[in-house]
């Protein structure tokens, strides 16, 4: 697309026109294939990484396989080890990848997540190398939190908040015992459902969810015991 112009419209007054170089227009069927090949072409370089002699991957187990990278659409987790020759060798991938495909790393979104004992040069090193800063744990990544070390109730509390907000706005409203119904199945359910299908927050959350719809679907003034 190297044809068309355009012009930024901000608060209601246009502000000059400009030529539009590269890149496909919003909505175009091509769009998808496209960004699927600049993703393949990613995950196959950081894949390649294992062939050089002096890299040295990410092992959960000594014995286990090495995980390189997860990606979902542009959101691309990178595992590493703390080799400085090794963490050299991602970022001179992804600096190719950005001179091939013009796509650049946002350093302001990325991060780097170590576990607690790591010593303070290794962070150093890291932050030298990458140009990231450092994260603690969790993060969320496709709305799960990830974290190193065991489970901790705070790591959940985003999960706790999205239940209480969708039953706060619902108290409002005059609801049948159906309508309830069909909001907890259908509106309400889901938002523990994807988080449980990969992971298992702690028993206390899981109550405490519990607890929140049991009010809701009965009523504090309802004696609930007659109804198990």
């Amino acid at each position: 697309m190297s044809n068309n112009w355009y012009s930024i419209n901000i608060n209601g007054h246009r502000h000059g026109f400009f030529n539009s170089t590269r890149g496909l227009k919003q909505g175009d069927p091509l769009s998808p294939g496209l960004f699927i090949l600049g993703a393949e072409m990613l995950s196959r370089m950081l894949n390649h990484l294992h062939q050089t002699p002096i890299y040295k991957g990410f092992n959960m187990e000594r014995k286990g396989p090495q995980i390189n990278h997860l990606n979902f659409a542009d959101d691309v987790i990178i595992f590493a080890s703390s080799d400085k020759d090794s963490m050299k060798l991602i970022i001179d991938t992804l600096g190719d990848y950005e001179h091939a495909s013009d796509q650049l790393t946002n350093r302001d979104k990325s991060h780097f997540m170590v576990p607690d004992a790591t010593p303070l040069d290794i962070n150093n090193v890291i932050k030298e190398v990458t140009g990231f800063s450092q994260k603690a744990s969790p993060i969320t990544y496709l709305g799960y939190p990830l974290y190193i070390g065991g489970h901790r109730i705070i790591y959940y509390s985003h999960l706790v908040q999205k239940v209480s907000k969708e039953i706060c706005g619902w108290k409002a409203r005059i609801l049948s015992f159906g309508g309830k119904i069909t909001l907890i199945k259908h509106a309400l359910q889901s938002n523990p459902i994807h988080t449980m299908a990969a992971i298992s927050p702690p028993n206390t959350t899981i109550k405490y969810i519990e607890s929140i719809i049991t009010n809701f679907f009965w009523g504090r003034d309802q004696d609930k015991r007659k109804y198990h």
